[in-house]
């Protein structure tokens, strides 16, 4: 099957390994066995070691030469701080997925094609100057016949097509990598090539764009302030959105405009608020929250586009983050933790006191510092940084959330310095401390457990006769995983090791004792025989023997 892959996707290939070799991973190639891919002039120059820029950049340009699906794989993995280094994470940050705009003849005719009518048909106008083209689209301002200023978001031809054979060929690769690195069978990166499938095609099916800005739409329909835009689902499809258009400005605007329209302080104090209530409240929030994606408007509103990645987080996912906050802000280790205990997924085997002792400096970097000045997003990252040590696996929710966090934080800093994002998170995340204690609440959760309790007991008979069929057939297969399972055979191996020489011992002591009974009774038919000497010759040799195959294995 695989090799069927490879001869439909070739090129493609051909043109990975070529990036891999320009880009300074050319021995990762070499070792996957792809290095016959390239032709011979590009083997002259393939680049082995990668010693000419760092890691990161070379990482961020080899992302960007293969087009889409390695930008977002880029972008996905730039919020994995619990699984690589921050200095990479920050690099790949920087990818640009700004590209040359497709000729508006074409996008016109996909509008076409997808909404059953020509544009002077649909709108009033229609401009032919993109307002701005990305890997997987690109956005045009137009006027409905109807005289509502709209943005249409138009999926670029064939992008699907590529994205598929580029998630095909990615599967493939992350095989061959897992099988020559360790590293990658533990991080598990065809785990990650199914999340950048997963995420990628949410991102190019508008119509699930147009759902989630709904959804967060009704988040704020009673304030005023916040600002959502509509969604025309009669001019949408999945490769067509159309939303209202925004007239605000953009975050570098607002250093050149009067204070009277925009207050700075007000604008980071309603953007922290409306954020929070997303995550803790709602629990659906923008993914993506950079300053691109947030406009501007007078008496200090704001508005939020671009929907097409949102995180989500369960009630327990939310308590989870609200034990983060509530931990950072105690300085409390033991629920820093807990709480980590309960967000990760991660092997059983961890050295929960060496967490702690780590936690415990993570705790008193920030000891001195006034809450007003703790940077929660930095914060959330150092505790990442230390789950990666322990290799400490954090879902991806909760890595989105917290680059979010980061870019939010960021923007508000700009806006108000003083402003603590922290602070501001306190009685959010004391409400949902206090919702977690709510005996309502309690009882809820209680019932819920019984009645899985419930549901596992009456499925037990059926589990245990299809347990007992598949032993009488034969095929019932037992697997043990004992933690530390090398150090326990070590052990028995030492205990096995030095029972064998006590037994050689004993027996050597034996022989000892028979030597002096035979010498006492020297005019007796044994002493005639020297079945005694020969006895102790072979016992002392297979004695030392013994010794000398135990010290060897240095297991004594």
């Amino acid at each position: 099957m695989m090799i069927m892959k490879k001869i439909r996707h070739m090129h493609r290939y051909r043109e990975i390994a070529t990036a891999l070799a320009k880009f300074g991973f050319g021995y990762i190639i070499k070792e996957v066995g792809l290095f016959h891919l390239l032709s011979l002039p590009k083997i002259m120059t393939a680049d082995l070691n990668g010693n000419a820029k760092p890691l990161g950049k070379r990482l961020r340009l080899l992302m960007e030469d293969l087009g889409p699906t390695f930008i977002k794989l880029g972008q996905l993995l730039s919020i994995r701080r619990d699984l690589i280094p921050g200095q990479l994470t920050e690099e790949l940050e920087k990818l640009q997925d700004d590209v040359r705009p497709i000729n508006s003849t074409v996008i016109k005719h996909i509008i076409e094609q997808e909404l059953g009518a020509s544009c002077d048909d649909l709108f009033d106008h229609f401009d032919e100057q993109c307002l701005a083209a990305a890997s997987i689209g690109q956005v045009h301002r137009a006027v409905l016949k109807t005289g509502e200023d709209v943005v249409v978001k138009v999926r670029r031809p064939k992008i699907e097509i590529q994205v598929e054979h580029d998630i095909e060929i990615l599967r493939d690769l992350a095989h061959l990598i897992e099988q020559h690195y360790n590293w990658a069978k533990h991080y598990q990166i065809r785990d990650i090539v199914d999340e950048l499938a997963t995420a990628i095609r949410s991102e190019m099916d508008y119509s699930r764009e147009g759902r989630n800005t709904e959804k967060i739409k009704k988040q704020f329909e009673n304030n005023d302030k916040i600002i959502i835009p509509s969604v025309y689902w009669e001019y949408s499809t999945k490769k067509v959105l159309t939303t209202a258009y925004i007239d605000g400005k953009k975050f570098s605007e607002l250093a050149a405009l009067p204070h009277d329209n925009f207050d700075k302080k007000v604008l980071a104090d309603r953007l922290v608020h409306s954020f929070l209530n997303q995550v803790l409240i709602n629990g659906f929030y923008h993914g993506d929250p950079h300053p691109g994606n947030i406009f501007f408007l007078p008496e200090n509103k704001i508005a939020y586009i671009d929907f097409g990645q949102v995180g989500m987080l369960t009630n327990n996912m939310k308590q989870n983050f609200a034990g983060l906050v509530i931990g950072l802000m105690r300085k409390n280790t033991d629920l820093l933790v807990q709480t980590v205990r309960q967000m990760a997924v991660s092997s059983d085997d961890i050295d929960e006191n060496k967490l702690k002792r780590d936690l415990d400096e993570l705790r008193d970097r920030y000891a001195n510092i006034p809450l007003s000045e703790i940077n929660i997003g930095n914060a959330i990252a150092d505790l990442f940084n230390v789950t990666q040590r322990y290799r400490i696996t954090i879902p991806k929710d909760y890595t989105l959330l917290g680059k979010a966090l980061m870019t939010i934080e960021s923007i508000i800093t700009d806006l108000d310095s003083d402003l603590s994002m922290i602070q501001l998170a306190q009685p959010y995340g004391k409400k949902m401390v206090l919702e977690r204690l709510n005996p309502k609440n309690a009882l809820t959760k209680l019932w819920q457990e019984v009645t899985g309790i419930t549901e596992v007991i009456f499925e037990l008979p059926h589990q245990l006769k299809s347990t007992l069929t598949n032993v009488n057939k034969g095929k019932a297969k037992f697997e043990m995983n004992i933690p530390q399972i090398d150090k326990l055979l070590l052990k028995l191996d030492r205990v096995g090791n030095r029972l064998s020489f006590s037994i050689t011992l004993l027996a050597f002591s034996i022989v000892i004792v028979g030597l002096i009974i035979g010498a006492t009774f020297g005019n007796s038919f044994l002493a005639q025989i020297p079945a005694i000497e020969i006895g102790f010759v072979i016992a002392f040799l297979m004695f030392l023997l013994l010794i000398y195959s135990i010290i060897r294995s240095g297991r004594f």
